[in-house]
């Protein structure tokens, strides 16, 4: 196992640098000076001939007159000691930028992980025991509507019965704007917070356990027509030991290639639902570095999401063996 696990992360690190190599080539490749985007707004400080020198000389900073491989290998030597250059429009590095929204992301998406893995399994083994009840016909229609209903207007929708018409919670943003003092008050700070994140963190759920669950649900279906499960019928097992610990381990192998796929998309497909709560976190960042073609936090950010896509694949594999003791990687 341990040695799957380094030539794994050795096959992560060659194509990591193979697919930063296409990363910094397409967006180098992007129409547009990076030099003459970050002189923008500095014209009237200087003459022309003065701004004409500052130019060349930012230009010859950022090794723009470098061959192509030259600057991709300072860019990648530099972001392996986490310096990922500055950003164009701010002039603030790229960590410093992504530090505070990659933090909000992240605790949303974990808290959307355990929600989901809570509602989802229990509610799909349910539904599949049920199978043609009332139960599973009420997980099949909440599915349905999670999945007939866009994640925007989804958001829309919880913003307008709980926001607007009961008044429950607020409608977009990060924090109250006369926030409690962590020192003095942390659980009110953190209240505050947290009121602010349940909307997102409820359309991001919802959204996920539609089609999650309809799949745990199929899986588990599968699982209980199987001749093993009627032998253990037969020999007076007892159905909770049956479904859980018979049928849901043989459902368990479909159902982690799903999820992680789904893992691996949760951190970009946060992006619709934090653009419409007004959400301080990586979905924001780069849809405004997209918008003002802010070629380093872009670059960074894309980078982040491969590399997390990797580390997903590795962590499906590894559940594999834990889940099936017939798979082994020798």
């Amino acid at each position: 196992m341990v040695k799957f696990i380094l030539k794994r992360l050795f096959y992560i690190i060659v194509v990591l640098f193979i697919v930063s190599f296409f990363i910094f080539w397409l967006y180098r490749s992007m129409p547009g000076d990076p030099a003459l985007l970050m002189m923008q707004g500095s014209e009237q400080d200087m003459t022309r001939e003065q701004w004409n020198a500052a130019l060349e000389a930012l230009r010859e900073e950022m090794g723009l007159h470098r061959p192509f491989v030259v600057q991709f290998g300072i860019w990648l030597s530099q972001s392996l000691q986490g310096n990922f250059g500055f950003s164009f429009i701010t002039r603030i590095s790229v960590m410093e930028t992504v530090r505070v929204p990659m933090l909000n992301t992240v605790i949303m998406n974990i808290l959307n992980l355990i929600l989901v893995f809570g509602i989802t399994i229990p509610v799909g083994i349910r539904a599949a025991v049920k199978r043609g009840k009332g139960f599973d016909n009420g997980a099949l229609f909440g599915s349905m509507i999670g999945f007939s209903i866009p994640t925007p207007i989804l958001g829309i929708i919880f913003m307008v019965i709980f926001a607007v018409g009961l008044g429950w919670l607020p409608m977009t943003g990060m924090h109250s704007a006369i926030q409690p003092d962590f020192a003095t008050e942390p659980w009110a700070f953190l209240w505050d917070r947290f009121r602010f994140m349940i909307l997102p963190l409820a359309t991001l759920t919802f959204v996920a356990t539609a089609g999650l669950t309809r799949f745990v649900r199929s899986a588990m279906i599968d699982a209980l027509s199987m001749d093993s499960i009627r032998t253990a019928r037969a020999k007076g097992l007892k159905e909770k030991t049956i479904i859980y610990s018979h049928a849901f381990r043989n459902a368990l192998l479909p159902v982690i290639t799903v999820m992680t796929g789904w893992f691996i998309g949760v951190f970009s497909g946060s992006m619709v639902v934090e653009s419409v709560f007004s959400w301080n976190g990586m979905g924001n960042v780069y849809r405004t570095a997209l918008d003002q073609n802010d070629i380093p936090i872009l670059k960074a950010l894309t980078t982040f999401y491969a590399l997390i896509a990797f580390v997903g694949f590795l962590i499906m594999d590894l559940t594999y063996m834990i889940v099936d003791p017939r798979i082994r990687f020798d």
